[in-house]
């Protein structure tokens, strides 16, 4: 139970890091680079291990679905990562993968899955 609390209070600091980047992208001049930066060093990922590495790659190096789940969210949110075709649809398959691990339902998840959708058709 404790260490499934500790998980909790990670996910959640990282979910606010990557609330306070989506905060800055909409800022104009801010650097988010830097904090998308915090955001992988915090999962224990670094933006090379992401753009590099394969899905199932990250999967392995990032084990908990909701971890997962808020990585596809960082790269969605990551200028340097949201603008290359093979890393949305690298996103697309870790949000796949998390899918099948957590088979609740769930509006943010239909919601991420739409937006990858979109960028991929663009």
């Amino acid at each position: 139970m404790i260490k499934q609390d500790f998980l909790l209070v990670q996910i959640e600091e990282l979910a606010k890091k990557i609330a306070k980047l989506l905060k800055k992208k909409e800022t104009p001049g801010s650097d988010t680079e830097t904090l998308a930066d915090d955001c992988y060093k915090d999962i224990h990922l670094s933006l090379q291990e992401v753009q590099n590495a394969t899905a199932e790659e990250l999967t392995e190096k990032v084990p908990d679905w909701e971890l997962l789940e808020l990585l596809v969210k960082l790269m969605l949110a990551d200028d340097r990562i949201n603008t290359d075709r093979q890393q949305i649809e690298k996103a697309q398959q870790l949000l796949y993968f998390v899918q099948e691990r957590d088979r609740t339902y769930s509006f943010d998840r239909i919601a991420l899955a739409e937006s990858i959708r979109s960028l991929l058709t663009e």
